[in-house]
């Protein structure tokens, strides 16, 4: 839940673009350190990964109310067996890089929910360890809701986003900023990986386009 925002309580919540940037920061540096770049399809399986709990999660709980406190894919009760099975499914199918791709952006994911509440001295990780661990001051038989139970994907969204700009004219905006241009840098210096795949695609579609 990494671009970071002050929520309502006072933790900072975590954007997509943070947390593929957190995620790609991890797979780059795995990869090098096997003597390798990161592939184009490897990187887009990682972007997958990353955005996969929030997937999971805030659709079944903003939408449809359905998690008890909402989490289930943020918990490591459930991210630690879900990644070990796609491992093992994916190396018998022969997808094991992808596979491997898609399970650092996943697990990436959690610290990177974690770690940006610590900055502000009010540490918020028992999402990682729910349901052993409860939401504080919560039943919960409740989901957690941002602006309210059932307000759905948008509202949600706006609520949140409503924070980040003024999240970034803060010292710790300003340390995300240079973060991000970090791993962008990183990235562009790996020859881009997943832009020539992403290009393909659009250019396949866009050719049965205009056959039509």
């Amino acid at each position: 839940m990494a671009g970071a925002a002050v929520a309502a309580t006072g933790a900072p919540d975590v954007f997509p673009w943070g947390h593929v940037a957190v995620g790609y920061l991890c797979y780059s540096l795995l990869t090098h350190l096997r003597g390798r770049t990161p592939t184009g399809a490897a990187t887009i399986a990682l972007v997958v990964g990353t955005q996969f709990a929030d997937l999971v999660d805030k659709p079944l709980s903003w939408s449809f109310d359905l998690l008890p406190a909402g989490v289930l894919a943020h918990s490591l009760f459930f991210a630690v067996p879900f990644s070990a099975l796609v491992l093992v499914v994916a190396r018998r199918l022969s997808y094991t890089q992808l596979a491997s791709a898609f399970v650092v952006g996943y697990l990436s994911h959690l610290p990177a929910d974690v770690l940006p509440s610590l900055a502000t001295g009010d540490p918020s990780y028992w999402p990682l360890f729910w349901p052993a661990m409860a939401r504080p001051g919560v039943d919960v038989s409740d989901p957690i809701v941002g602006p309210g139970a059932g307000a759905g994907l948008l509202e949600n969204a706006a609520y949140y986003m409503s924070d980040f700009l003024p999240m970034l004219f803060s010292p710790i905006g300003v340390a995300y900023v240079l973060f991000m241009a970090g791993v962008v840098a990183l990235w562009l210096s790996d020859g881009r990986p997943g832009i020539g795949i992403i290009g393909r695609v659009l250019g396949r579609v866009t050719g049965r386009s205009s056959h039509r």
